[in-house]
């Protein structure tokens, strides 16, 4: 009875020391999830444990095109935007008279 109390306990010391080494540093689990999957990465947890956790990309926002601001940067020169007859495809850029 006494030799099996005495080689568990010398496992319980000894196993923590093999599962860790010198602290680096914290973890930020988006962080983390951003490196993994780019800059729309996002961590979640599905539960209370340590590996619960997960990632995901983040839907984004949706916004308006801003047509203008793509006319001046692609073209200079103040270069606005302008739907011609109005439909999907009928946007153009145009240089100011």
């Amino acid at each position: 009875m006494r030799s099996s109390i005495i080689i568990t306990s010398v496992a319980l010391l000894v196993a923590p020391v093999f599962a860790r080494g010198p602290w680096a540093g914290g973890i930020d689990m988006n962080e983390a999830c951003r490196m993994q999957l780019g800059e729309n990465g996002e961590a979640y947890s599905v539960g209370d444990s340590g590996s619960d956790w997960r990632c995901r990309v983040k839907v984004p926002t949706a916004a308006n095109v801003d047509t203008n601001s793509y006319c001046n940067k692609k073209y200079g020169n103040n270069a606005y935007s302008d739907p011609q007859g109005g439909k999907k495809y009928d946007w153009g850029c145009y240089f100011p008279n």
